[in-house]
């Protein structure tokens, strides 16, 4: 896969909700939005709202 830079836009496919257990993680599925930061452990934050994507644990595109 393409790495992740800031600026790029992404759509989640499926963010990990943990079983089951984690309703606000599933509410993101199908979101897009513009990669505006990335953590020291590359968590990706940006405009689709307040989780982060973990790539390597939360599918996702690069558009």
């Amino acid at each position: 896969m393409k790495e992740v830079k800031i600026g790029d836009t992404i759509r989640i496919i499926r963010m990990d909700d943990d079983g089951g257990k984690d309703l606000q993680a599933r509410m993101y599925n199908g979101r897009s939005g513009v990669v505006q930061h990335i953590d020291s452990i590359g968590q990706l934050h940006g405009s689709w709202g307040g989780l982060a994507v973990v790539p390597g644990v939360d599918e996702f595109n690069i558009l």
